[in-house]
């Protein structure tokens, strides 16, 4: 039993080299997060002493500024980063699920082509795109607003989301929705009541993914706002200032990114895991 604990196979570390390097990469992953939650709680005298000083006498007062209701709050630019995720993810996922499923299901002429064309939109720099949609918002009178960043991060996300998700209807067996079809389900129903559920857990990870990306861009954020719709990655940008950095606001600010993706990455979690791992067991 012993010689089966050190070692499962050739070729397959012991469990316990394992757990060594599984300890080792989480401490590595996560010593950047605690060190920017450590240094947004200490002063500016505290954050620049050396050595550095780990336990200190905590300072809230950056968290009691942008959480509170002054001139310096955060609140507003909090509001806005969740409204355009949120928007940006459901309107992806009600957009790019069709066109995934069309293409699992369907074949039709030029489906590669147009499934490649798809995709080789992302290839391209998304800063190619600033000019001329900055001409054509400004044009339209939609500069510094909600819309057109959940328009934007939606454009740029279908692509990902329809081949995320293609893959995971791709491994749900067609004998199911024939079967729901003898029973006396329409189209309509089999997606709603046998496609769409064994799919959920692909439809969680692609959710996932989606309002990552829409939550922490800058680059559309800093160029299409100014005042009314700006986000919370440009609110961090503006701790840099013209003579000196605002360590601990930026490190405030930063971890209140940080602590909405944490959250849904770990109630999310499990949808997750099981959809990275769905067709790894045969």
């Amino acid at each position: 039993m012993k010689g089966h604990e050190a070692s499962i196979g050739p070729g397959v570390p012991s469990f316990p080299l394992a757990r060594g390097i599984m300890t080792a990469l989480l401490a590595f992953s996560l010593f950047p997060v605690i060190w920017v939650a450590l240094t947004s709680v200490k002063s500016e005298t505290a954050i620049f002493s050396i050595p550095p000083k780990i336990l200190v006498w905590p300072d809230f007062s950056s968290y009691v500024k942008f959480l509170g209701f002054g001139r310096e709050s955060a609140l507003r630019f909090l509001w806005s980063s969740a409204l355009v995720s949120v928007m940006t993810t459901l309107a992806t996922l009600l957009l790019a699920s069709p066109a995934a499923y069309a293409f699992s299901r369907y074949h039709f002429r030029r489906e590669k082509e147009l499934l490649f064309l798809m995709l080789a939109t992302r290839l391209l720099p998304p800063v190619t795109a600033v000019v001329p949609l900055y001409l054509a918002f400004r044009y339209f009178g939609l500069l510094d607003t909600w819309f057109i960043l959940i328009l934007v991060y939606t454009a740029l996300n279908i692509p990902f989301a329809t081949w995320l998700m293609k893959a995971f209807f791709d491994g749900i067996p067609r004998e199911l929705e024939e079967a729901a079809a003898m029973d006396g389900c329409g189209a309509v129903r089999t997606l709603a009541r046998v496609t769409f559920p064994l799919a959920s857990s692909g439809i969680a990870a692609t959710s996932i993914f989606v309002f990552l990306l829409a939550w922490n861009e800058f680059m559309f954020a800093f160029m299409f706002t100014n005042v009314k719709a700006r986000t919370m990655p440009v609110r961090l940008a503006e701790t840099m200032g013209e003579m000196q950095i605002f360590w601990q606001d930026m490190a405030s600010l930063s971890t209140l990114i940080m602590l909405p993706a944490l959250a849904v990455g770990f109630f999310m979690q499990r949808y997750l895991i099981r959809a990275l791992t769905a067709g790894a067991v045969k």
